[in-house]
């Protein structure tokens, strides 16, 4: 289904004149790709927040785990989510001019979302900290190098 998604998308490059393929001014987005990567960004965003701010805290190693999932998901999927061309306001142009250092990344921060879910997996409140930190440190790497802030 997300291949299928994602042919549409791309089929639909190669008709919709470029300049719609991306945002215009901050906080408007017209094309899906960019729609969906923006929703999935702030997903993860909250979801270390509240590991951070709430679910340690609490000991809620269940709801750790969960979020570490869709992360791991979402660094997995990452890359298909910025085709060529799907420019928009907080996307540095440097995504595409170095995009095996961006999908290096995006791997790094699927790969710490899942040692995140192992360590809430096994309740061990320092290894989920210290994964949790790990997480944090690789969207801080990707966002130092390809988030352009408003």
């Amino acid at each position: 289904m997300r291949k299928l998604f994602l042919s549409l998308i791309l089929s639909a490059a190669l008709v919709v004149p470029a300049t719609a393929l991306w945002a215009h001014e901050p906080g408007t987005y017209e094309s899906p790709i960019v729609e969906q990567r923006v929703k999935r960004f702030k997903q993860s965003g909250g979801d270390i927040q509240a590991i951070f701010k709430k679910h340690m805290g609490a000991g809620n190693f269940t709801a750790i785990e969960e979020a570490a999932a869709l992360m791991a998901v979402w660094g997995e999927e990452m890359p298909d989510a910025f085709p060529t061309g799907s420019n928009s306001v907080g996307a540095d142009p440097a995504i595409w001019e170095n995009f095996s250092d961006f999908e290096n990344k995006a791997d790094a921060f699927a790969k710490a979302a899942a040692k995140l879910n192992a360590a809430a997996a096994s309740g061990n409140a320092g290894a989920v900290k210290k994964a949790a930190q790990a997480l944090g440190g690789t969207c801080k790497s990707c966002h130092q190098s390809y988030r352009i802030k408003h």
